[in-house]
């Protein structure tokens, strides 16, 4: 061992910089370190070291209080020794594929565990030319919730559907003869209601070039202003489509709501029953 007094002063100052600048790094490394352990701490997601034969290096601790984490005993194991082979060859394929293409590859997948359906998105990231950093988020709830969108929306256009069938089933079109339609309808009648039963009305006008359509009113209990004057605008609809509309089983209350609004019935014929329209549109009078 060289002796201290022996040693020239300009080597004794060289090696004690040299000493200072190893505890400098050493210092640094450890406040570094501590850094990377308090960031993974304070994750919510896992994260682990593997390499391109999916073998676990290392699993930093992440991810408190996660539904699922890998398991310290994954460490040394590879992923075909801890999952089923399917989901195993799945991430080893983007494995490879992270380490061969150099960039990130993300997965989304789902494991059943302990009987529950969990969601995961994983990116895998190189980390050296053998080893790729993977960080998979729980998005389970995120899923669910939009499943539950997905079945809602599915669910309003049920009911739309639904909605619509019944609104033709409330004004279905009778063709009693080859040139006479009747449409009786039903229930309160309002503007919604009254639009599906005119689209109806003049498409099989159209269609069957009828010169006689017959509105019968007698199961309309009730009529709102929005329908009411829809009704009149049905008359002008049937004339540009050189058919004659008559209208018949008037109720007093849906009579008022018509005589309000003051618009003359040009082109409407009314009539008591069903059966008078019927009658005189056969006989070709109406």
């Amino acid at each position: 061992m060289t002796d201290p007094a022996e040693t020239p002063p300009a080597e004794l100052a060289r090696l004690r910089r040299r000493v200072a600048e190893l505890e400098a790094e050493a210092a640094a490394l450890r406040a570094s370190e501590a850094e990377l352990r308090a960031m993974f701490a304070g994750m919510t997601d896992a994260v682990l070291i593997v390499d391109r034969d999916g073998r676990y290096l290392r699993l930093p601790e992440t991810a408190p209080g996660s539904r699922y984490k890998p398991a310290p005993e994954f460490l040394g194991k590879t992923m075909h020794e801890v999952m089923p082979p399917a989901q195993a060859d799945m991430f080893l394929a983007d494995i490879r594929q992270a380490l061969g293409e150099g960039r990130v590859i993300n997965t989304v997948y789902s494991r059943t565990i302990a009987g529950e359906e969990l969601w995961f998105s994983a990116n895998a990231s190189p980390l050296t030319t053998n080893s790729v950093l993977v960080v998979a988020r729980d998005i389970t709830d995120q899923v669910r919730h939009e499943q539950a969108l997905r079945d809602n929306l599915r669910q309003q256009q049920l009911l739309r559907e639904h909605e619509s069938a019944l609104l033709r089933l409330s004004a279905p079109l009778i063709p009693i003869r080859d040139d006479i339609l009747v449409m009786p309808m039903i229930g309160r009648l309002d503007a919604a209601r009254l639009d599906q039963a005119l689209e109806t009305l003049l498409q099989g006008l159209a269609s069957a070039r009828a010169r006689v359509a017959i509105v019968d009113l007698t199961g309309v209990a009730e009529i709102d202003e929005a329908a009411a004057a829809g009704l009149a605008r049905t008359a002008r609809a049937a004339g540009l489509l050189g058919a004659r509309l008559v209208w018949t089983g008037l109720r007093p209350a849906v009579a008022a709501a018509l005589a309000s609004l003051a618009i003359e019935p040009t082109g409407i014929a009314v009539r008591a029953t069903l059966q008078d329209a019927v009658r005189e549109a056969t006989a070709g009078r109406a």
